[in-house]
This record gives C-alpha cells, sequence and structure tokens, in this order.
C-alpha cells in the first residue's frame, strides 16, 4: 500500500482490528486518508478539507464518488 510515513500507525490500527477481512486494499487507503484528514487541526467537515488535509493523491471527486457509491 502506497502510504505517507505518518500513515502507518493508522494503517497499524485498522489491520489490528481486522478491516483486512472485510474491506478491500482501495478502500483501506480511503479510510486512512479520511482519518488522517479527520484529526488535523483545522479540518471543518467539507470534502475540500477532506481532501486538502488528507493528502490524498487522486482529484477530490475521486472521494466524492467513494461517499456516493460505497455501501
Amino acid at each position: 500500500m502506497d502510504q505517507l510515513a505518518h500513515h502507518q500507525g493508522t494503517h497499524k490500527f485498522f489491520t489490528m482490528l481486522g478491516l483486512a477481512l472485510y474491506f478491500s486494499k482501495p478502500v483501506k487507503k480511503h479510510l486512512v486518508h479520511i482519518v488522517d484528514a479527520m484529526i488535523t487541526k483545522g479540518f471543518s467537515g467539507t470534502l475540500t478539507d477532506l481532501h486538502h488535509w488528507s493528502f490524498h493523491p487522486n482529484h477530490r471527486t475521486t472521494l466524492s464518488d467513494f461517499f456516493t457509491t460505497s455501501s
């Protein structure tokens, strides 16, 4: 999984919870970026802030698609 150095702790936590059994790698990648953005100071809850503070490598509409089409 391509990840930033500060994402390793979140990724290890998700692995410890056993999320690999329930979610695919792309979904776990989105979750790590989302949690990273949510715990960042200055996050206001908008999709633009989520994309900005998570350092997500994909375009903002990718996150929008993830929220609208995922179960």
